[in-house]
């Protein structure tokens, strides 16, 4: 997996995708699929991102928690948001949306979203990588955060 951040978790999204059902397509005599659920993972502030089946990377996640390696507040709050997802509800922010910090201009609150820094929390921990690829005035921004948090 990509570094991630070790204050926040990782940007996490979720999609169905279309697969082949291979043994019921073989029983059927034509192409069978079947709807399978990803975990789409990036870092904040990150171009890298990690596509997993839900049904493998759920049981990834728990190994990792069981070896300290991952914490497990942040696989409950994956867990949440996945149920969340399913069920066709909004997946809720874990922290202060960008949206709602009336510090930034459009611009820079669009510039933060599509590199997936969603909260200010999440700017004010932003790694090296995502500052760079926010650019000019990110440390600035990012000082803002953590003033602002305090």
């Amino acid at each position: 997996m990509p570094e991630i951040m070790q204050e926040r978790p990782p940007f996490v999204s979720f999609e169905t995708r279309p697969e082949e059902d291979r043994q019921a397509s073989i029983e059927a005599g034509h192409y069978v699929s079947k709807d399978v659920d990803y975990a789409l993972v990036t870092p904040a502030g990150s171009k890298d991102r990690v596509e997993r089946a839900v049904t493998d990377w759920f049981p990834y996640l728990l190994r990792q928690v069981e070896e300290n390696r991952f914490p497990q507040t942040w696989y409950d709050a994956f867990k949440a948001k996945y149920d969340h997802w399913k069920k066709g509800q909004e997946v809720p922010l874990s922290g202060t949306s960008v949206r709602m910090w009336n510090v930034l201009s459009p611009a820079q609150c669009k510039n933060l979203l599509d590199l997936h820094i969603l909260t200010v929390e999440d700017l004010a921990a932003a790694n090296e990588e995502a500052l760079a690829r926010l650019g000019m005035g990110a440390r600035d921004l990012q000082r803002r955060a953590r003033e602002w948090l305090k």
